[in-house]
C-alpha cells in the first residue's frame, strides 16, 4: 500500500531516533520513485498529499486555482469562527489588510531586535546553566512568550496566559469542547486589551496596529481579534516546537554544535539549513477549480496538504537533501511558506532563533542527550519535539 494513502499529519509514524524525518524520507523516496509527487490520502475524509517541492510552488503561487481559506485541517478555532486572519485569507481582502499591519514586521525591524532577543536568551539560560540536567523545551518553553510580548509590547507575566490560549487552539482542532474555556477567556483578554489601547499613544507592535489606518479605515474589534489570534499561533507554537527540533539536532550533532559554538557568525545561516530540515509546519488548501496538478486531478472542494518537511527533501530541488549542509543557499525552503502569503512574521522569527542558539552555545556549548529519558516528539500540522532531555557539566559553564 502506498504511503500516501495511511499519511496523517496528527499520528506520524516516528522512527527509532523519535522523530519523523525517516517517514518523510520514505514518503519522498516513493514520490521520486514512482514518478507521483502527490498522493491521496483517506485520513479525515480525504485530502491530496503533496510531496514534491516544484508542485507545492506551485500550489502556494497559485491563488486562483486553491483557496487559503482551508489553511488548517482539520480547522482551528479563531474567535469570530472566520478563516484565519491573513494566512486563512484571499485577494484582494489578504492584500488589503496586509498593507495595514506589514510595517512592523520588515527585515529593519527585526534588525533592531537582536539584542532584546539575546537577553531574553540569557535571562532563560541563567534559569537552567546550575542545574546540569534539563529538559531543553522546559528551558526553552518561554522564549517564545517572552519575545511575542517583548515585541508586541506586553507583559511579560503574560506569557504563561498565552502559553495556555495556544494550546486551547490546537487542541481545539480535534477537542473543541475542552478548549471552549481559554478560548473564551482569549477573546476576553483580547478585547479589553483593543477597548484599552485604542486611541492612546503606547510601545510595540499591538498598540501599532490596533491604532494603524490604511485609506482611511482601521481595524475593527473584530479584525483585531482574528489577528491577534494569528500571531500567537506564528510567535508561539511555530517557534518553539522550531527551537525544540533544533536542540534536538544540536544534542547528537555534535559536530555541527562545535563548529556553531566556535563560530557564531555562521548561526544565521544555519538557522535557513534548520528552518528547511527542521521546519515544523505544514499548510493546506483548498480546491476552487478544477485543475490536474502533479498528476492527478483535482476537483472543487477538496483539501490538499502542503508537506513542508516532506518538500524540503525534494532531490530535484537540494543536492544531498537529508544532510545538514551550512554552505546550502538559503531561502529556497518553504517553512514559511511562499508567493503573497510568505509568512508575516519570518524576519522576526529568524532574529529570535539566531539570538537563542546564539546565547544557548555560548553559555552552554557542550550537551548531550540524556540517556535515561529518551526524547518526545508531538506530531500535529505544526509537529516537533515536546521534550529534549540534556545532560551537561556545570562545573564547566557560567
Amino acid at each position: 500500500m502506498s504511503l500516501f494513502t495511511a499519511f496523517d499529519h496528527y499520528n506520524t509514524p516516528l522512527g527509532p531516533d523519535g522523530t519523523p524525518y525517516e517517514y518523510f524520507e520514505m514518503l519522498r523516496d516513493e514520490a521520486i520513485e514512482t514518478g507521483r509527487p502527490i498522493g491521496r490520502s483517506e485520513a479525515y475524509g480525504g485530502f491530496w498529499v503533496v510531496a514534491g517541492w516544484d508542485e507545492s510552488r506551485a500550489i502556494h503561487e497559485n491563488t486562483n486555482d486553491f483557496s487559503n481559506v482551508a489553511t488548517t485541517f482539520p480547522p482551528y478555532a479563531t474567535p469570530s469562527g472566520k478563516p484565519f486572519f491573513l494566512s486563512g485569507q484571499d485577494e484582494p481582502e489578504h492584500s488589503h489588510y496586509r498593507r495595514m499591519v506589514q510595517s512592523p514586521f520588515t527585515r529593519p525591524r527585526a534588525n533592531k531586535m537582536p539584542d532584546k532577543m539575546r537577553g531574553i536568551g540569557d535571562m532563560l539560560v541563567d534559569n537552567i546553566i546550575s542545574r546540569g540536567r534539563v529538559d531543553v523545551c522546559e528551558a526553552t518553553d518561554l522564549m517564545p512568550g517572552y519575545a511575542f510580548c517583548a515585541i508586541v509590547g506586553l507583559s511579560m507575566d503574560d506569557a504563561s496566559r498565552f502559553r495556555r490560549f495556544v494550546r486551547a487552539m490546537v487542541e481545539g482542532a480535534l477537542d473543541p469542547e475542552g478548549s471552549a474555556a481559554d478560548l473564551r477567556e482569549m477573546e476576553d483578554y483580547w478585547r479589553s486589551l483593543v477597548n484599552d489601547r485604542r486611541g492612546r499613544p503606547g510601545e510595540g507592535l499591538l498598540t501599532e496596529i490596533i491604532n494603524s489606518e490604511y485609506n482611511g479605515t482601521k481595524l475593527d474589534e473584530g479584525e483585531l481579534l482574528d489577528f491577534f489570534t494569528v500571531l500567537l499561533l506564528g510567535g508561539f507554537d511555530n517557534t518553539l516546537r522550531f527551537l525544540a527540533n533544533v536542540f534536538y539536532r544540536l544534542a547528537w550533532n555534535k559536530e555541527l554544535r562545535r563548529r556553531l559554538a566556535r563560530s557564531p557568525d555562521l548561526i544565521p545561516t544555519a538557522v535557513d539549513e534548520f528552518l528547511r530540515l527542521d521546519g515544523p509546519a505544514c499548510t493546506f488548501r483548498l480546491v476552487r477549480n478544477e485543475i490536474a496538478i502533479g498528476g492527478v486531478d483535482m476537483k472543487p472542494g477538496e483539501i490538499v496538504g502542503l508537506i513542508h518537511p516532506v518538500c524540503n527533501r525534494d532531490p530535484r530541488q537540494f543536492e544531498n537533501p537529508d544532510a545538514f549542509l551550512l554552505d546550502r543557499k538559503p531561502g529556497r525552503h518553504m517553512t514559511f511558506g511562499l508567493g503573497i502569503h510568505h509568512c508575516l512574521g519570518a524576519f522576526l522569527a529568524h532574529v529570535e532563533a539566531v539570538a537563542m542558539i546564539e546565547r544557548f552555545l555560548a553559555r552552554i556549548p557542550e550537551f548531550e542527550l540524556d540517556q535515561t529519558r529518551p526524547p518526545r516528539w508531538v506530531c500535529g500540522q505544526v509537529g516537533g519535539m515536546h521534550e529534549v532531555p540534556i545532560v551537561f557539566d556545570t562545573s564547566k559553564f557560567g
